[in-house]
C-alpha cells in the first residue's frame, strides 16, 4: 500500500513540476515576443527621427556638428537594432553637408 501511495505522489509531484515549467516557458516566450515588439517600435521611432532630421537639415543646407553627433548616435542605435542600409545613405548625405559655426559662417568638414 505504501508503494502505491508513494508512486502516485511522485507522479503528482513530477506532473506539477512539468506544469510549472511549461507555465514559466509560456511567460518567458510572451516576454521575449513583447521585447521584440518594443525593439521594432524603437527602431521605427529612430528611423523616423533620423529621416526628420535629414529632411530638416537638407532643407536648411547645413548640419551643425552637435546635430550630426546626435544623428550619428541615433543611427548607431538604429543599426544595432537591425536597421537597414537606406538610412545609411541619408547619413552619408548629411555628413557631406557644410557645418555652420556660431557666427553663422558655413564651412565644410
Amino acid at each position: 500500500m505504501i508503494n502505491f501511495i508513494t508512486q502516485y505522489w511522485i507522479e503528482a509531484i513530477f506532473s506539477g513540476l512539468i506544469a510549472i515549467l511549461v507555465g514559466a516557458l509560456r511567460i518567458m516566450y510572451g516576454k521575449i515576443k513583447r521585447l521584440e515588439l518594443v525593439e521594432n517600435g524603437m527602431q521605427a521611432l529612430l528611423r523616423d527621427r533620423i529621416i526628420q532630421s535629414y529632411n530638416n537639415h537638407m532643407e536648411k543646407g547645413f548640419c551643425p556638428i552637435y546635430a550630426l553627433e546626435s544623428i550619428n548616435y541615433m543611427y548607431n542605435q538604429y543599426h544595432a537594432l537591425g536597421g537597414n542600409g537606406t538610412v545609411t545613405k541619408l547619413i552619408e548625405e548629411l555628413k557631406r553637408l557644410p557645418v555652420q559655426n556660431k557666427d553663422g559662417e558655413k564651412y565644410d568638414c
